[in-house]
């Protein structure tokens, strides 16, 4: 049998940091000279959309009390949740006439569904960038083009934990009127309905195994040692910081109301980049000094717990909102 001609080179990563995973993504789609395809998976994590607003996106208090990571990706499409249970591809090549068209997101899949069906799955593509089984979703896909280069990645959904993704990417009650993509609900399944032998690790190997076989290689190449260090480094400057993955959500305006022993409060909030840039209280509550003196205590804080904790620490707030104490107020006030 002939040689099979090297279409793509593949990477196994076996990472499971997000904030490095979506660094390394970037790296290697800037410094590539060879179309590849890589697998890779993700630790607890939501990842947002380039485009969101983070704050309508998800329950970060049920993140931080389960250890949920919160990182923002280059690419645009609504946020999702990964664990350990999913498990991640990403293509790239260059922008050709033949590629060109950003929202055709369906040749670039090709690899992925040949590898699926190859296994028994009855994969389709459908709509503008999801894999379906038996009409149910498995895989969301993205992509984004810069300075010719091409990066389309998804998930493969085979035993996620369902449970956490419904809870973590439900907000809590709260009114955001915000500019930029709100997430679809979809309906969703795991690939283990369909393949139901398979541990984690065995489907893993198995799409490894059909990708390497498409692609005309016996194993996956090693990812570079520079690569890695540079993804190390913009991991820590971007994709570990507030600044990119809160601060760049689009201005939006936050409302919440709670109901508490002295009275109904409502908090309207204007986040520009992230910082706030106007506060007021509004309800039924009763206190001893101006409310008004209390919100602009905000004013220039950062949208998040441990800044608003620090803006108002040392303040007595129950003279502003009779019977509210600091815990309180920064779960109302915090995304």
């Amino acid at each position: 049998m002939p040689q099979m001609e090297r279409v793509m080179d593949y990477y196994w990563n076996e990472r499971t940091d997000p904030a490095y995973n979506l660094a390394l993504e970037e790296v290697m789609t800037a410094q590539a000279d060879a179309p590849f395809a890589m697998l890779w998976r993700n630790r607890p994590a939501v990842i947002i959309g380039r485009n969101q607003n983070a704050c309508r996106e998800f329950d970060s208090a049920y993140a931080r009390e389960h250890g949920i990571a919160v990182v923002r990706r280059m690419t645009g499409g609504g946020a999702v949740y990964h664990d350990l249970g999913n498990l991640n591809y990403s293509i790239f090549a260059f922008e050709t006439d033949a590629n060109k068209r950003y929202i055709d997101f369906a040749p670039f899949a090709e690899p992925v569904l040949t590898a699926l069906r190859a296994l028994g799955v009855n994969a389709e593509f459908s709509g503008r960038n999801d894999i379906l089984v038996n009409g149910r979703k498995v895989s969301g896909s993205a992509k984004c083009v810069h300075n010719g280069r091409i990066l389309f990645h998804g998930t493969l959904l085979f035993d996620v934990d369902f449970e956490a993704m419904a809870a973590v990417l439900t907000p809590p009650q709260a009114k955001i009127e915000a500019k930029g993509v709100a997430s679809v609900r979809a309906r969703v399944a795991n690939l283990s309905e369909f393949l139901p032998g398979p541990d984690r690790d065995t489907f893993r190997q198995s799409m490894e195994r059909e990708l390497l076989r498409q692609f005309g290689l016996k194993e996956p190449l090693p990812i570079l040692e520079n690569w890695m260090r540079e993804a190390e480094r913009i991991a820590d400057e971007r994709y570990r910081s507030w600044e990119w993955n809160f601060g760049e959500s689009p201005d939006f305006m936050f409302e919440r109301t709670r109901r508490f022993p002295g009275g109904t409060v409502t908090v309207h909030l204007d986040v520009h980049a992230g910082i706030i840039r106007r506060a007021a209280f509004r309800g039924d509550f009763f206190g001893t000094a101006p409310c008004d003196d209390l919100a602009a205590l905000l004013n220039g804080c950062p949208h998040r717990a441990d800044a608003i904790r620090a803006a108002l620490s040392g303040t007595d707030v129950g003279r502003y909102i009779a019977g509210f104490e600091l815990d309180p107020l920064t779960e109302l006030l915090a995304p």
